[in-house]
């Protein structure tokens, strides 16, 4: 519940938060936005894999991204084979199924078991608001339609704001493509409110949209409460990440907060 208390100072949030903390009851979830905001998923987690990668850490205090290899390579974690659109992507058809693989970001990265995706450079207040952009031409005007993780097919009108190699290398590709899952306006923390209750890759979300409203289904893969504390929901190499940051004193979650509330629509 750490999350709460620290967002709740930013007046731009309130609503956000009310929204979120709805859904949290109405899913039984526990309120956890992000890890790194969580004083016992913190220490549960370093407490966890300190017998196991204090060596390590030892040894790469000073390089993250060395340490974060190593103590993976050790743990038998093996990198995702995913293709990873870096942008934003927004759920436009009436129902999308998403599938949550990594909560060390916010929005939280998903792939699409099946729906229908706008691929976006900014986040926006609305629905409306995202039409209105496209039509302006200030907006990508890029759909894709998901089935099982990979591309079912595509139509892109306009490419003007994001990288457009990355755009097509990831619609040539056959892989799944991960995405980070953003929802308009006050829905913007529910993909990672839901993504720090459920198991990562074992997990299916029904998102139903009418209109400008969302509603949201966990059809499989919640966890318990005790599960999200002890940081079960975590992707396994951002628990690697966490400790590090943790034990270099570098999880600084007031400017992390801050951040978040300056970048939301609101």
């Amino acid at each position: 519940m750490d999350s709460l208390k620290l967002l709740s100072k930013y007046s731009n949030l309130i609503k956000i938060l009310e929204l979120t903390k709805e859904y949290a009851n109405k899913l039984d979830l526990f309120f956890a936005i992000h890890a790194y905001f969580e004083n016992d998923i913190i220490s549960n987690v370093a407490r966890s894999l300190e017998s196991k990668v204090k060596n390590i850490y030892e040894e790469y205090k000073f390089d993250r991204t060395l340490f974060v290899k190593n103590a993976a390579k050790t743990l038998g974690i093996k990198e995702d084979d995913f293709i990873y659109y870096p942008y934003y992507a927004i759920p436009i058809s009436q129902e999308t199924k998403v599938k949550f693989v990594d909560n060390s970001t916010i929005p939280p990265k998903a792939l699409i078991t099946k729906g229908v995706m706008r691929f976006t450079f900014m986040v926006y207040r609305s629905f409306q608001e995202l039409d209105y952009r496209i039509a302006s031409r200030e907006e990508e005007d890029i759909v894709i339609e998901f089935e099982n993780g990979k591309i079912k097919s595509h139509n892109r009108k306009r490419n003007i704001f994001t990288d457009a190699n990355v755009v097509s290398k990831i619609l040539s590709s056959n892989k799944e493509v991960l995405l980070n899952l953003a929802l308009p306006g006050s829905y913007y923390l529910i993909p990672s409110l839901i993504s720090m209750n459920v198991l990562p890759y074992e997990n299916e979300v029904l998102i139903t949209r009418e209109e400008e409203s969302l509603d949201f289904r966990i059809l499989n893969g919640k966890a318990s409460n005790d599960k999200v504390v002890m940081g079960e929901t975590l992707h396994p190499r951002f628990k690697l990440e966490l400790y590090y940051d943790y034990k270099s004193k570098r999880i600084l979650k007031e400017d992390m907060a801050r951040g978040l509330a300056y970048k939301i629509p609101s």
